[in-house]
């Protein structure tokens, strides 16, 4: 195989194969979930490898036809002191989250608004725990793949705009069968957010950061909001 046809093969498998798996999968994936609560671990243990998988795929044609990882804004990693700060505020914002004591009204909000995904919240600490390593590896793997590699790879058959939905339209779909019509409009909003602060910054230093703190929040507040309903519904 030329060594040019392994973006084009990457781009298909991150871009459709992958999309497509998850669109057809998603239902399988809720119905298990929601019948079973346990598996919920397990299914978020197989999407952080796939996640590190895809993205392997994503950086590998760079890596073997020795192009900088600065074209898909990894530029970053060459300063030790952006890798830490980029943990280092990652951890910041985990620990601040985990401080926020929830009332009952905002811990029933807060499930009321995210009734729909409900069966994807953590209810353990293991859960929770589980859930934290995987907004790492999301924040991470999916802004490789989708706001770096996938958007760079259009970017050189199409303009900007173009480019940006189409890069951005296989992660949204991703969540469709799994989360539902509103999340994956929410997904497609976010990942143009993403998409916009790589544009501004040429580094995905700053898409990462964002969307490891958007996926924290979400997990650590389920897990707080369902600690707080739980204790009242137990002391009632």
């Amino acid at each position: 195989m030329e060594s040019t046809n392994l973006y084009h093969v990457a781009a298909a498998i991150v871009g459709v194969i992958f999309p497509l798996y998850a669109i057809l999968n998603g239902k399988k994936a809720r119905q298990l979930l929601i019948e079973d609560p346990n598996a919920k671990i397990l299914v978020f243990r197989q999407t952080g490898i796939i996640l590190i998988v895809l993205a392997t795929i994503s950086l590998l044609p760079f890596l073997l036809n020795n192009k900088s990882l600065d074209l898909i804004g990894l530029n970053f990693i060459n300063t030790p002191l952006w890798v830490i700060g980029l943990f280092g505020l990652s951890f910041l914002i985990l620990f601040v989250l985990k401080s926020v004591k929830l009332n009952e009204t905002t811990a029933k909000k807060f499930y009321k608004t995210n009734k729909e995904i409900s069966f994807l919240m953590p209810n353990t600490k293991p859960e929770l725990n589980i859930t934290i390593i995987v907004s790492f590896i999301a924040g991470i793997c999916e802004e490789i793949i989708y706001r770096g590699f996938l958007f760079w790879y259009l970017h050189q058959y199409m303009s900007l705009i173009p480019a940006m939905i189409f890069a951005n339209l296989p992660f949204a779909l991703g969540h469709l069968t799994t989360t539902g019509k509103k999340n994956t409009f929410g997904a497609f909003i976010l990942a143009f957010i993403f998409s916009g602060a790589y544009f501004l910054t040429n580094s995905l230093w700053l898409p990462i950061l964002l969307h490891i703190i958007v996926d924290l929040y979400a997990m650590v507040f389920a897990y707080k909001s369902y600690q707080v309903i739980n204790t009242t519904e137990t002391d009632n």
